[in-house]
């Protein structure tokens, strides 16, 4: 059986097993002949949904998530609010959409459709994933050991 093409996107600030975990899945769907693209969110984009920049530059978000093993290749996202245009770009079989990423599936799948794409889309499930596995859970622990012990010298 021939091997997918699948889409993953998101902001991949701090990396944890979270991340892993959604890549992991991704990769699944795409089989052993399939290939995994991951789209990193803008700084820009961080910074209007956050209100906050990243910690990292995404750049070094893009080149830290193209080097783990399940990644085939790692791209920033465009600078539209476009959708359609980076999945006509990248031409997957298959988006999926984390188990947390607030995204109407039937809008997103009546856009495609509209735009003459027969992409699929897929949300994942929600996977054990030890240790901290959220970038707000990560940044209120950094948070909490300051003001407990103060900034470091």
């Amino acid at each position: 059986m021939k091997g997918k093409r699948v889409l993953a996107a998101g902001k991949f600030d701090i990396l944890h097993l979270g991340h892993i975990s959604y890549l992991e899945q991704a990769k699944e769907l795409a089989g052993e002949d399939g290939e995994l693209v991951v789209v990193i969110a803008l700084d820009k984009t961080i910074l209007r949904e956050r209100g906050a920049p990243p910690v990292f530059p995404q750049e070094q978000r893009r080149r830290i998530v193209e080097s783990l093993k399940y990644v085939d290749k790692a791209v920033i996202g465009l600078d539209t609010d476009d959708h359609t245009q980076i999945v006509t770009e990248i031409e997957p079989d298959i988006i999926a959409l984390g188990y947390d990423q607030n995204t109407d599936m039937s809008s997103l799948e009546a856009l495609f459709s509209s735009a003459g794409l027969n992409t699929k889309i897929v949300r994942l499930e929600k996977r054990e994933a030890d240790g901290l596995c959220s970038s707000t859970l990560i940044r209120g622990r950094i948070i909490d050991y300051y003001r407990e012990n103060g900034t470091p010298r």
